[in-house]
Protein backbone atom coordinates (compact mmCIF):
# COMPACT_ATOMS: atom_id res chain seq x y z
CA UNK A 1 0.00 0.00 0.00
CA UNK A 2 1.27 3.33 -0.57
CA UNK A 3 -0.40 4.81 2.19
CA UNK A 4 -0.96 3.83 6.05
CA UNK A 5 -4.24 2.67 7.17
CA UNK A 6 -5.06 5.56 10.49
CA UNK A 7 -5.18 2.35 12.82
CA UNK A 8 -1.27 2.10 11.76
CA UNK A 9 -0.22 5.51 12.15
CA UNK A 10 2.19 6.78 15.15
CA UNK A 11 -0.53 8.65 17.79
CA UNK A 12 -0.50 11.98 17.18
CA UNK A 13 0.23 11.92 13.03
CA UNK A 14 -3.45 12.96 12.42
CA UNK A 15 -2.91 16.25 15.15
CA UNK A 16 0.09 17.00 13.76
CA UNK A 17 -1.24 17.35 10.07
CA UNK A 18 -4.15 19.42 11.54
CA UNK A 19 -2.11 21.86 13.13
CA UNK A 20 -0.14 22.20 10.14
CA UNK A 21 -2.78 22.43 7.84
CA UNK A 22 -4.21 24.81 10.79
CA UNK A 23 -1.41 26.89 10.71
CA UNK A 24 -0.76 27.14 7.27
CA UNK A 25 -4.33 28.62 6.76
CA UNK A 26 -3.97 31.02 9.95
CA UNK A 27 -0.42 32.17 8.59
CA UNK A 28 -2.09 32.49 5.15
CA UNK A 29 -4.53 34.66 6.40
CA UNK A 30 -2.79 36.57 8.60
CA UNK A 31 -0.14 37.53 5.68
CA UNK A 32 -3.15 38.75 3.52
CA UNK A 33 -4.83 41.00 6.13
CA UNK A 34 -1.42 42.31 7.24
CA UNK A 35 1.70 44.48 4.69
CA UNK A 36 1.92 47.70 3.20
CA UNK A 37 -1.39 49.69 3.06
CA UNK A 38 -3.36 49.82 -0.07
CA UNK A 39 -3.09 52.25 -2.98
CA UNK A 40 -6.40 53.90 -4.14
CA UNK A 41 -4.89 54.49 -7.78
CA UNK A 42 -3.78 51.17 -8.26
CA UNK A 43 -7.07 49.36 -6.54
CA UNK A 44 -9.51 52.09 -9.02
CA UNK A 45 -7.55 50.36 -12.05
CA UNK A 46 -8.58 46.74 -10.57
CA UNK A 47 -12.23 47.83 -9.14
CA UNK A 48 -12.90 49.14 -12.91
CA UNK A 49 -11.92 45.44 -14.42
CA UNK A 50 -13.00 43.36 -11.97
CA UNK A 51 -15.86 45.21 -9.57
CA UNK A 52 -17.76 47.92 -11.57
CA UNK A 53 -20.02 45.47 -13.50
CA UNK A 54 -21.75 44.73 -9.77
CA UNK A 55 -20.91 47.45 -7.70
CA UNK A 56 -21.01 49.88 -9.89
CA UNK A 57 -19.23 53.26 -10.70
CA UNK A 58 -20.48 54.92 -8.11
CA UNK A 59 -19.64 52.23 -5.69
CA UNK A 60 -23.46 52.19 -4.33
CA UNK A 61 -24.29 48.67 -5.76
CA UNK A 62 -25.90 49.72 -8.60
CA UNK A 63 -23.57 48.08 -11.86
CA UNK A 64 -24.83 47.25 -15.31
CA UNK A 65 -25.02 43.25 -13.63
CA UNK A 66 -26.85 44.30 -10.60
CA UNK A 67 -30.35 43.93 -11.34
CA UNK A 68 -29.59 40.16 -12.89
CA UNK A 69 -28.25 39.00 -9.36
CA UNK A 70 -30.70 37.57 -6.59
CA UNK A 71 -29.27 39.91 -4.02
CA UNK A 72 -28.30 43.41 -4.17
CA UNK A 73 -24.38 43.75 -4.25
CA UNK A 74 -22.45 45.66 -1.25
CA UNK A 75 -22.97 49.71 -1.31
CA UNK A 76 -19.58 51.21 -0.19
CA UNK A 77 -21.26 55.02 -0.30
CA UNK A 78 -23.21 53.33 3.17
CA UNK A 79 -21.30 53.74 6.89
CA UNK A 80 -23.08 50.83 7.63
CA UNK A 81 -21.34 48.53 4.72
CA UNK A 82 -18.12 49.64 6.78
CA UNK A 83 -19.41 48.38 9.82
CA UNK A 84 -19.57 44.93 8.97
CA UNK A 85 -15.86 44.58 10.54
CA UNK A 86 -12.81 45.19 11.04
CA UNK A 87 -9.74 45.43 7.90
CA UNK A 88 -9.25 42.02 7.74
CA UNK A 89 -13.06 40.94 7.41
CA UNK A 90 -13.31 42.93 4.01
CA UNK A 91 -9.63 41.63 3.16
CA UNK A 92 -11.44 37.90 3.58
CA UNK A 93 -14.32 39.00 1.03
CA UNK A 94 -12.80 40.36 -1.01
CA UNK A 95 -10.47 36.81 -1.11
CA UNK A 96 -12.87 34.07 -0.28
CA UNK A 97 -16.31 35.81 -1.53
CA UNK A 98 -19.42 36.20 0.33
CA UNK A 99 -22.85 35.29 -0.50
CA UNK A 100 -23.39 36.16 -4.29
CA UNK A 101 -19.79 37.66 -4.45
CA UNK A 102 -17.01 35.69 -6.02
CA UNK A 103 -13.62 35.16 -4.65
CA UNK A 104 -10.70 36.34 -5.97
CA UNK A 105 -7.86 34.64 -4.39
CA UNK A 106 -7.13 33.36 -8.02
CA UNK A 107 -7.36 36.42 -9.56
CA UNK A 108 -5.20 39.03 -7.79
CA UNK A 109 -2.61 38.48 -5.29
CA UNK A 110 -2.78 39.75 -1.40
CA UNK A 111 -1.44 43.44 -2.53
CA UNK A 112 -3.97 44.28 -5.20
CA UNK A 113 -6.55 43.13 -2.26
CA UNK A 114 -5.66 45.93 -0.34
CA UNK A 115 -5.55 48.29 -3.10
CA UNK A 116 -9.50 47.29 -3.90
CA UNK A 117 -10.59 47.67 -0.72
CA UNK A 118 -8.57 51.15 -0.11
CA UNK A 119 -10.41 52.55 -3.10
CA UNK A 120 -13.78 51.10 -2.50
CA UNK A 121 -13.40 53.37 1.05
CA UNK A 122 -13.31 56.30 -1.42
CA UNK A 123 -16.71 56.20 -2.07
CA UNK A 124 -17.78 56.00 1.59
CA UNK A 125 -20.25 59.15 2.09
CA UNK A 126 -19.11 61.10 4.95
Amino acid sequence: MSFFPIAHRKPGFITGVALTLGMTVILSFTSTASGAPGDPARGKKIYKGLCIQCHGVKGDGNGVAAPALMEKPANFTDPKTWQMGDEAFYIHVIRRGRKIMPAFWDVIDPQQIRDVLSYERTFLKK
